[in-house]
C-alpha cells in the first residue's frame, strides 16, 4: 500500500529544482562533439562528473566515463530518494523500481550465462536500489542459474517477487527458454506496480498515466514485431496475450486484432481509436515505412520530452517533479555514453548529433 494521505513532495521538489540546474544543457552537449575521450573529461571538469571521473582511478578512457556516469546517475537518484518520506518515499520507491526489476533481469542474464566472468558482470547493472554491489556478486556465485534464483528469491525484499521468482525457475527447467523467465518476471512487475498506482489515488496520477503509456507502447511494437515474424514464417512464435505486460490501456483482444490484422491501414484505425490520439500521426508514418525501429524510436522519445517537460508543466508539488528529473539525468547519462563511444570510434558529430537526446529541441 502507497499510503492514503496526501503526500508531502514540498522539500524534495525544491531540492530537485535546485539540482535541474546541474543538468547538461545544449550549450555543453555542443562543446562535448567532436572531442576525444581526453577531451570529454577536459570539458565535464566544471560539472559533477569531474570528482566521479578522478574516483575511477587508473580505468582506461572510456572505462573511466562509464564509471563517473554511473557512479553520477547513482548518487542522483539515491540523493533523490532521501529528500522524502511518508507517502511521497513510497512513490518515489515506486517510480525508482524500474531499476530493480531492470537489475533483476540482467542478474537472470548473467547466471544463464555461467562463462561471463562474476568481476565483470556488477558493470551491466544500474547500481540503484537494493540490487547493487556486493550483493551482485553474492548472489552471482553460484555460478548456474538455479543457485542464482535461489539467493535472488532469498534476498529480494519483495516477497511476491521471490515466488513469482521461483515458478519462472521451474517453467525455464522444462523449457530452457530464458526470454520467457524475463518476461515473466517483467510482466508481474509491471502488473502489480500498475496496482499499487492505481489505489495510490491522485497523488499517483501521472506516474499511473505515464507508466500504462509506457505499458501499452511496449505491448504495440511487441505485437508489430511478432506480427511481422509471422509473417516471415517463423516457428513457435508466442501468441500476443503471453507476451504482453499488464497494466497498460489497450486490451488484449485489441493486440491479438494488431497481429492478425490483414494490412497496416487496419492497424491504424483500430490502436489510433483505441489508445492516445496523439498516435495517428505516428502510426501513420509506421504504415507508410513499415520501420518498427523508427517507430519505437519516436515513441521513447515523445515520452522523454512529455516527462521533462513536466518541471514546468506539472504539479509543482506533486510526483511530477521526481519523474522529470529521474528521466533527466537518465537521459544525460545516455547521451554521455553515446559521446563517449563516438569519440573511441571515431563517429562523425553529424551523426552523434542526429541521435542525441537535447534537453531543448536545437533551432
Amino acid at each position: 500500500m502507497l499510503g492514503t494521505r496526501r503526500a508531502d513532495f514540498d522539500y524534495g521538489n525544491t531540492r530537485l529544482h535546485a539540482r535541474k540546474g546541474e543538468l547538461l544543457d545544449n550549450a555543453a552537449y555542443q562543446n562535448l562533439l567532436g572531442t576525444d575521450i581526453d577531451g570529454l573529461f577536459n570539458a565535464l571538469a566544471d560539472t559533477p562528473y569531474a570528482p566521479r571521473g578522478e574516483a575511477a582511478g587508473p580505468a582506461g578512457g572510456l572505462q573511466r566515463l562509464h564509471l563517473a556516469i554511473r557512479s553520477r546517475l547513482a548518487a542522483s537518484l539515491e540523493e533523490m530518494r532521501c529528500f522524502y518520506s511518508g507517502p511521497a518515499r513510497n512513490l518515489v520507491d515506486a517510480l525508482l523500481s524500474r531499476f530493480d526489476i531492470q537489475n533483476v533481469i540482467s542478474v537472470l542474464r548473467a547466471g544463464a550465462r555461467p562463462q561471463i566472468p562474476v568481476d565483470d558482470a556488477p558493470d551491466a547493472f544500474v547500481p540503484v536500489g537494493w540490487l547493487v554491489e556486493p550483493l551482485v556478486s553474492e548472489i552471482l556465485r553460484p555460478r548456474e542459474l538455479a543457485g542464482v534464483v535461489d539467493l535472488l528469491a532469498r534476498r529480494t525484499p519483495d516477497r511476491e517477487q521471490a515466488d513469482v521468482l521461483r515458478t519462472g525457475l521451474g517453467e525455464y527447467e522444462r523449457t530452457g527458454d530464458l526470454a520467457a523467465l524475463e518476461r515473466h518476471v517483467a510482466v508481474d512487475h509491471a502488473a502489480r506496480l500498475a496496482g499499487r498506482l492505481a489505489s495510490a489515488g491522485r497523488d499517483a496520477a501521472t506516474l499511473l498515466r505515464f507508466a500504462q503509456r509506457e505499458i501499452d507502447e511496449h505491448n504495440l511494437v511487441d505485437a508489430l514485431r511478432l506480427r511481422d515474424a509471422i509473417a516471415s514464417g517463423a516457428q513457435g512464435t508466442v501468441p500476443a496475450a503471453d507476451i504482453a505486460l499488464a497494466g497498460g490501456t489497450i486490451p488484449p483482444a485489441a493486440l491479438a486484432s494488431v497481429v492478425a490484422a490483414a494490412t497496416p491501414a487496419e492497424i491504424v484505425a483500430t490502436v489510433a481509436r483505441l489508445a492516445r490520439g496523439t498516435w495517428r500521426a505516428t502510426l501513420e508514418r509506421w504504415a507508410a515505412a513499415g520501420d518498427l525501429h523508427a517507430l519505437q524510436r519516436t515513441f521513447e522519445r515523445a515520452a522523454i520530452a512529455d516527462a521533462t517537460a513536466l518541471f514546468v508543466t506539472g504539479d509543482p508539488l506533486g510526483i511530477d517533479i521526481p519523474l522529470a528529473f529521474t528521466t533527466a539525468i537518465e537521459v544525460e547519462a545516455r547521451n554521455l555514453r553515446l559521446l563517449g563511444e563516438a569519440a573511441v570510434r571515431g563517429i562523425a558529430p553529424e551523426l552523434v548529433r542526429a541521435e542525441l537526446i537535447w534537453p531543448q529541441e536545437p533551432r
